[in-house]
């Protein structure tokens, strides 16, 4: 598969999403429905609400290239424990958009501020729907491009990056990846009754979190969702790859 097929399905396939959302389809009639859709447990207005009304504007790069060995594969950052938000999770390259830009020049600025190289690139595929994450209160719009090998290779920035994993784009279709994880999130609420003062209170909330899991790694929350619709827009041709092969 050369980076031009790759990116014209790609491009063709965003752009038929985009006239689909248009016409009120809701941007799935032309998606494979033969992976299941990666939804957390606790959904609830996390990912498949509406943004907040005022909510960050923030974007990331789904970055594909073809490493040394022909393979597809997207650069993605294990996140320092250290953070505040989302530490030692698995991300796509991104941040929060600067005032006057695009969520493209925001994407690939991003990806140069955390990997430490200028990406360059080859084709402009378009954006995948975007994703409000509640935690950070950002609605993410996701963007995909094809990009030559980075050289020379990364100088993450240590502050944001803990790791750069290249995950093979092969992976997101493999059924034994796709895997359910138990997590557990701290949660603080204020108790209030009728005979009382309202008191604070906290409390561990436990639930199943689609994922995927590569290596060591387990990728979920909002990067799994982003990385499955890619997946479930890639799988047509994934399949007439597999037979032309055949």
């Amino acid at each position: 598969m050369i980076a031009d097929e790759l990116g014209r399905f790609l491009a063709e396939q965003l752009a038929n999403e985009r006239l689909a959302n248009k016409g009120g389809s809701g941007g799935q009639s032309d998606r494979s429905r033969d992976l299941e859709p990666m939804y957390p447990g606790l959904a609830y207005g996390r990912h498949r609400g509406p943004a907040r009304r005022g909510c960050r504007q923030a974007a990331v790069a789904i970055s594909l290239f073809q490493d040394a060995h022909q393979q597809w594969v997207i650069p993605l950052t294990q996140r320092p424990m250290t953070l505040k938000h989302h530490g030692g999770q698995i991300c796509l390259p991104g941040g929060r958009q600067e005032a006057g830009e695009s969520s493209e020049q925001a994407a690939l600025r991003e990806f140069e501020e955390e990997l430490g190289v200028r990406p360059q690139v080859q084709t402009y595929c378009g954006r995948l729907e975007s994703q409000y994450v509640y935690a950070s209160d950002n609605a993410v719009q996701p963007v995909v491009f094809i990009i030559e090998p980075p050289l020379p290779q990364w100088q993450p920035d240590p502050i944001e990056v803990e790791n750069v994993i290249l995950l093979p784009l092969c992976e997101l279709f493999r059924p034994s990846r796709r895997i359910v994880v138990q997590m557990e999130k701290r949660v603080h609420f204020i108790e209030t009754r009728a005979d009382q003062n309202p008191s604070p209170g906290a409390d561990t909330l436990q639930f199943a979190a689609p994922a995927f899991q590569y290596q060591d790694y387990r990728i979920w929350g909002a990067t799994a969702m982003i990385l499955d619709e890619l997946a479930r827009i890639l799988l047509p041709y994934h399949n007439r790859l597999k037979v032309t092969a055949n």
